[in-house]
């Protein structure tokens, strides 16, 4: 299953923040004060977000912009009017996406118990590394992109793109622009919907 992840620094800092303080603490820092089905469900999560990080453009993975500079220039994306748009990288997310959204839920259903009890383990380690941010929801958010589904022509125009080579010109026909545009803006609409600033600064940022 292939996903178009946009080249998008909202984007990016959203999956930047949900490593370190959610996925990397609950498997290095709170293994201990899981089940052991709780421990494998974050380890398998934690390996697919890293192999899917890695798949990404360097802003995804934290790396200074004269490292990453260069991968953003890798091909350049037109629309039909020839005006540059923001790239798109084709993603094979395979059953990593299934094993992020386990987790998900193991984290959802903990956080909803907590509502109706005692705190549990996992729900009382959720509240201690929140620092008033809520990691699950932005968890949810970051999942519901890489579940989009991919439009066919405009998925098919990125991946014939060579990872490496001579930067080469993706020129988008109308059909594809028209996919390419619907996509950006579901993308806009998850992360940044619920605050209608935020939706407007976020949507300036790309070429629409």
């Amino acid at each position: 299953m292939h996903v178009l992840i946009p080249d998008d620094p909202v984007l990016a800092a959203s999956f930047l923040s949900l490593e370190q303080p959610l996925l990397f603490s609950l498997h290095y820092y709170y293994r201990a004060e899981l089940t052991n089905a709780q421990a494998t469900t974050v380890g398998m999560a934690y390996k697919s977000w890293g192999e899917l990080q890695q798949m990404l453009p360097g802003r995804f993975r934290g790396l200074p912009t004269d490292v990453w500079g260069s991968e953003e220039e890798s091909y350049i994306l037109e629309g039909v009017g020839r005006q540059r748009l923001t790239h798109l990288h084709a993603v094979d997310a395979g059953l990593r996406v299934s094993h992020l959204e386990a987790c998900y839920m193991m984290l959802r259903r903990a956080q909803l118990d907590s509502l109706h009890g005692p705190l549990e383990p996992l729900a009382d380690i959720l509240v201690e590394i929140d620092e008033g941010i809520d990691l699950v929801d932005r968890y949810r958010r970051v999942l519901q992109i890489l579940y989009l589904p991919s439009p066919p022509q405009l998925l098919a125009a990125i991946r014939r793109v060579t990872p490496r080579g001579p930067v080469t010109a993706v020129a988008l026909n109308a059909e594809q622009e028209r996919e390419y545009r619907s996509h950006c803006e579901k993308v806009i609409e998850i992360l940044s919907g619920d605050d209608s600033f935020a939706y407007a600064t976020h949507r300036a940022l790309y070429a629409m």
